[in-house]
């Protein structure tokens, strides 16, 4: 499986496309702080008004902040709203 990446990754940088595009990658995008959209993501670990932490499949992401709140969710796409106080990728 690491080797796959590894030439998906190779192949992403030679022909100057997004990881995201080929390899399923999560994809992080910030709005104001106010909004987060996480794209290709693989469910919700944990969820309240402070906390929310979402799974990438290699990763976590764990956002912390004030009234955070599930805005839309798709299998692929996931919308999160509230006062974004910080973000870790991890």
């Amino acid at each position: 499986m690491k080797k796959i990446r590894a030439l998906a990754s190779d192949l992403s940088e030679k022909l100057q496309l997004p990881q995201e595009a080929l390899l399923g990658a999560a994809k992080l995008s910030v709005t104001a702080g106010r909004r987060v959209l996480i794209e290709n993501h693989r469910g919700i670990l944990s969820y309240g008004p402070a906390f929310i932490a979402v799974s990438t499949g290699d990763a976590q992401i764990s956002l912390n902040g004030k009234e955070l709140k599930l805005l839309a969710m798709n299998r692929e796409e996931l919308l999160i709203g509230g006062e974004i106080q910080s973000i870790v990728w991890g």
